[in-house]
């Protein structure tokens, strides 16, 4: 299995977040962490198999001149490869690496297709886009453009938490994957189809993901676009099905049908550990003050160690089922933002994730 390492690093202020969290909620926090914050952190690290590749942010927030070597170089050295197509649908960019390389394919000819949230359409970067030929689609809405991917010459799609930012790689806990398989690309290449060719966003977009449930050399994954699809009951469902462990990494989780199927799960026996960012985890919005004062002894619960953000948004259930993507834990990501998940049932790819789980757990604050 392959081992990636990364250098990152980046500075972000927590306390004017926390007072802002405390009085707008956490979907203006979501926002907030990702912009305007032209930070860094250090190393990514992950694995991989014959179809897919793993990456972890792990911040540390060197100074700007230093910031070298993160994922999103790694993301742009593979853009470079593309020779017919690039979809990328980023709720935030600001990465040089990243927008150098859409501009490089432009003059290539390639098809750049590039979507983002309307709240952070004036950024350089996308006005440099603009300069330079590629159209910008925004979805002008109060809600947001919340996804984070990208497709490339409809075989290769990366996916996850991290936002396509100076501040994603280089400061923020975060999660990225790239996948090797034609028939998962053309979900998220329809996707985009609803978003730059019909202007579709929200909850009026068409429910119309080919490949909810597919098989990629032998293993079962799942996939799924919200609101059109509300994505809340898909993840109750899979942790309905727990039987021994629930782990997870939370940005924002507020949401009760999710917190309820875990408390019922952990009554039936199941071990339960979790990590919540802790800007915003003692709002009254919050799973992280309930489930601290349950005061259960198969249930534990943590706010995470990294003084910038821990934007993880993670479920792994029994060893073998990741649930992971740019979904929040929260009722605007299941009823109001555009949002993507990736549930993968599989005990060798999950067992990266709990390694980060575990780092990021033994840096958390009990």
């Amino acid at each position: 299995m392959n081992k990636k390492t990364t250098s990152l690093g980046s500075i972000v202020l927590l306390i004017i977040l926390g007072i802002l969290s405390l009085i707008f909620g956490e979907d203006f926090l979501d926002e907030l962490s990702t912009i305007g914050n032209n930070t860094t952190p250090p190393s990514s690290s992950g694995g991989g198999g014959d179809w897919y590749e793993i990456y972890f942010t792990s911040p540390t927030c060197p100074p700007a001149a230093e910031r070298s070597g993160g994922v999103d170089e790694t993301i742009a050295a593979d853009l470079l490869t593309a020779t017919t197509q690039v979809d990328v649908a980023a709720f935030d960019l600001d990465s040089e690496p990243i927008t150098n390389a859409l501009i490089e394919l432009r003059k290539r000819n390639v098809t750049v297709r590039v979507v983002t949230d309307t709240d952070n359409a004036d950024l350089s970067t996308i006005r440099r886009l603009r300069r330079n030929g590629i159209s910008v689609v925004e979805d002008k809405r109060s809600a947001l453009m919340h996804n984070k991917f990208i497709v490339v010459d409809g075989r290769y799609v990366w996916m996850g938490s991290m936002n396509f930012t100076t501040n994603g790689v280089y400061c923020n806990n975060n999660n990225i994957v790239r996948f090797d398989s034609p028939t998962l690309a053309v979900n998220y290449t329809v996707e985009m189809d609803e978003m730059v060719n019909d202007r579709m966003f929200g909850p009026t977009s068409p429910d119309n993901t080919p490949n909810e449930q597919l098989t990629i050399q032998g293993v079962s994954v799942e996939n799924y676009f919200g609101p059109e699809k509300q994505i809340v009951p898909i993840i109750t469902n899979a942790i309905m099905r727990a039987q021994s462990e629930i782990l997870f990494m939370a940005f924002s989780f507020t949401e009760n049908q999710i917190g309820e199927a875990m408390f019922d799960r952990i009554a039936a026996g199941a071990q339960a550990r979790g990590v919540f960012e802790t800007t915003g985890s003692n709002t009254s919005y919050s799973y992280y003050p309930v489930m601290k004062a349950a005061n259960l002894p198969n249930l534990s619960v943590r706010t995470d160690g990294n003084p910038r953000i821990m934007h993880h948004k993670v479920i792994i259930i029994d060893r073998r089922t990741v649930i992971f993507g740019s979904f929040n834990f929260s009722d605007n990501a299941n009823r109001r933002n555009d949002e993507n998940i990736v549930i993968v049932h599989d005990p060798t790819f999950a067992a990266y994730f709990i390694e980060e789980f575990e780092a990021v757990w033994s840096e958390a604050r009990p």
